[in-house]
């Protein structure tokens, strides 16, 4: 069974790559939201086994989202140009993947965290 993700990025080329890199890990990409207020609805909306988000959506955190995703259990990666320390709300047991990044860093995270195993 094929891991259904959501993609949580504004800058639209970057969210490109990340669908890219979701594909190349052997998942699928079920939503793509562009803004907090669409990712939280999605989340609600769309059934998934993991989500690759943005911490900063045109200037808003994407802490309420992580919250969402802690209190579902859903796994997560977070791609920012930020540290871990400066966004504060990112679990320290969660990947966090620096922008800019490289697609292979990228995939080898999405792959390790969110892909569940093959029976």
């Amino acid at each position: 069974m094929t891991c259904r993700i959501i993609v949580v990025e504004d800058e639209p080329l970057i969210a490109l790559d990340i669908e890219q890199a979701v594909v190349e890990a052997e998942g699928a990409v079920v939503g793509m939201a562009h803004t907090l207020r669409d990712a939280l609805a999605m989340m609600d909306a769309v059934p998934c086994d993991g989500v690759v988000l943005d911490a900063n959506l045109g200037g808003e955190t994407a802490k309420p989202i992580v919250d969402r995703l802690r209190t579902k259990g859903v796994p997560y990666v977070v791609v920012s140009g930020y540290t871990r320390d400066q966004l504060g709300f990112v679990d320290n047991g969660a990947p966090l993947v620096g922008k800019p990044f490289s697609f292979a860093e990228l995939t080898v995270s999405i792959r390790a965290h969110l892909m569940k195993p093959q029976a």
